[in-house]
């Protein structure tokens, strides 16, 4: 059992740094397509409770970035296959104020309307904080909020309760991992490399990162094995 994790659905302009984290849509499509080929079950969150043994793969996608409900979403839809998506909570509907300076681009998160309709859809909404900080070096209790009221406020807006926690940049220590469970979250997601039977825990769970250089073999090689 993997947990795949993509950041954008696009084709990186330009002026882009990290260019590795942009997966061109029809390229997300083929990577899909194969996998559906190959007999994977498409899980959701809740899968991950059961036995870890299995041919199956949760989908996640870190951001929310509007490029999620353009190229990848409508596919997703007309599939049939769920996926997981990580919402930085207070940054809906605006951009990625985090690291847009570092990266040398403006990326468009998308709005409430758009997530009440993934939702309505059957996707899932995860936590990835409020701010997007790096939550082992802020305070305390600053981070205790952005890890509390993120889920407050996702289930306000979206109607529907999160389960899930995706840690900002893969960063944590014992006692941001202690916060989420506390904060009632049932597992929590690194970026960290590996399958979920070689996670530690549900709240280290560990992720395989799709890249937009993974050609398919390379792709294959990294879900397979």
């Amino acid at each position: 059992m993997k947990v795949l994790t993509y950041h954008n659905i696009g084709t990186p302009p330009k002026s882009a740094k990290l260019k590795t984290l942009y997966v061109k849509p029809q390229d997300f499509r083929k990577q899909i397509k194969v996998l559906k080929l190959l007999g994977y079950e498409f899980l959701r969150s809740d899968d991950l409770l059961k036995s870890p043994k299995g041919r199956g793969v949760l989908l996640t996608f870190d951001d929310a970035y509007l490029d999620f409900w353009e190229n990848a979403f409508p596919f997703l839809k007309q599939e049939g296959i769920p996926a997981l998506v990580f919402v930085p909570a207070g940054l809906v509907g605006r951009f990625n104020e985090w690291d847009y300076q570092k990266l040398m681009v403006k990326k468009t998160l998308m709005d409430w309307q758009h997530l009440r309709e993934l939702v309505s859809a059957g996707i899932e909404i995860g936590s990835h904080s409020l701010t997007h900080p790096y939550l082992s070096q802020i305070p305390k209790e600053t981070a205790r909020r952005e890890i509390e009221d993120s889920k407050k406020i996702l289930e306000d807006k979206l109607g529907v309760e999160v389960k899930t926690f995706c840690y900002p940049y893969g960063d944590y220590n014992q006692e941001v991992r202690d916060m989420v469970a506390e904060a009632g979250y049932l597992m929590a997601f690194t970026t960290k490399h590996g399958s979920v039977l070689e996670s530690p825990n549900l709240f280290e769970i560990r992720r395989i990162t799709v890249f937009g250089n993974d050609f398919l073999p390379k792709f294959l090689f990294k879900v397979v094995l």
